[in-house]
């Protein structure tokens, strides 16, 4: 299975190292890319910068592609279950796309696109720390598929 993590906005030092660590983690049990995406150059949140997010994400999109948007909103899960549902999309996917929005969130046309919307947790995380939350949790989940110890 591919795992693509598609982020709006150029992600920092600190998440890019944490990212390539996971990334490298995540290897022997997936194939994995982090995609940048620019974000808008507003500092007030606005349907037209949204829109052009949202555009941006949806080029990167193919037709075939099981796209999970993270989204507070989204059905959360404990690392059990989401090892669970990964599992079972593995059997049925052969790509998954997770798209975390930019600071001001995403258009719905990205959410009419997803596949399903998830939640990472009920508190607010910036995009930076999402991507390696989700990038952690992949790696767990993984350990999980797999029969291997996952707490350290």
């Amino acid at each position: 299975m591919k795992i693509e993590v598609i982020v709006v906005g150029k992600l920092k030092e600190y998440a890019q190292k944490a990212c390539m660590d996971y990334m490298k983690l995540l290897k022997p049990f997936t194939q994995i890319e982090v995609v940048q995406l620019r974000h808008a150059k507003t500092r007030e949140p606005n349907e037209i910068a949204l829109k052009q997010e949202a555009e941006d994400v949806l080029a990167h999109l193919k037709e075939s592609d099981y796209v999970i948007l993270l989204d507070q909103n989204g059905k959360d899960y404990d690392s059990i279950s989401f090892a669970k549902h990964l599992s079972d999309l593995a059997l049925q996917r052969s790509s998954i796309v997770f798209v975390i929005g930019g600071p001001f969130g995403v258009d719905n046309i990205l959410k009419k696109r997803a596949n399903e919307l998830f939640s990472l947790s009920k508190m607010t995380f910036t995009h930076q720390l999402a991507v390696v939350v989700l990038l952690e949790q992949l790696f767990r989940a993984f350990k999980i598929i797999h029969g291997q110890r996952y707490h350290y």
